[in-house]
């Protein structure tokens, strides 16, 4: 062989080498968690961003109590309306039961509490804070068994 047969042999196989090195390096790194086939989320941490697995949170002193789409207070031609789902933090199991049999009542105490307020009201994260507030004071004088630790917006949208 001569010379520039080598050379180019060598370049290739450099070329080649260089190429495996950045795709091991970009599968390592990529969004895609291959096991699960499902993306992983990102969690900022510090200076730079962590990767973190998907979590799935499925506690059972959590209730869903519904998505709710509700006109809200208004003197202009407009109206506006906002749109919740919302998620109740029970003190004890045991008030699932009576969610359940109460929901009617409890989603009839939601939209009052939701179309009561203002769109300025509700745009600021104080007037979030304020709502969910309401909300539980009024879903807590309807329960008999436990009370709503927390309530938590998981959709939020006004229109």
């Amino acid at each position: 062989m001569n010379k520039n047969k080598i050379r180019a042999y060598a370049i290739f196989g450099i070329v080649l080498i260089v190429f495996l090195v950045l795709i091991a390096y970009a599968v390592s790194n990529s969004a895609f968690n291959f096991e699960g086939n499902t993306l992983k989320q990102k969690q900022k941490v510090g200076m730079g961003y962590v990767r973190t697995g998907r979590v799935e949170y499925k506690a059972r002193d959590i209730f869903f109590l519904g998505d709710f789409t509700t006109n809200m207070a208004t003197h202009d031609r407009a109206g506006k309306f906002v749109r919740v789902e919302i998620r109740l933090k029970m003190s004890d199991e045991d008030l699932v039961d009576e969610l359940k049999d109460k929901n009617i009542v409890l989603r009839d105490a939601v939209i009052e509490a939701m179309s009561l307020k203002r769109f300025s009201q509700v745009a600021t994260q104080k007037g979030k804070m304020a709502l969910k507030k309401d909300i539980k004071v009024r879903l807590n004088s309807i329960l008999a068994d436990g009370d709503i630790e927390e309530v938590y917006f998981t959709k939020f949208i006004v229109q």
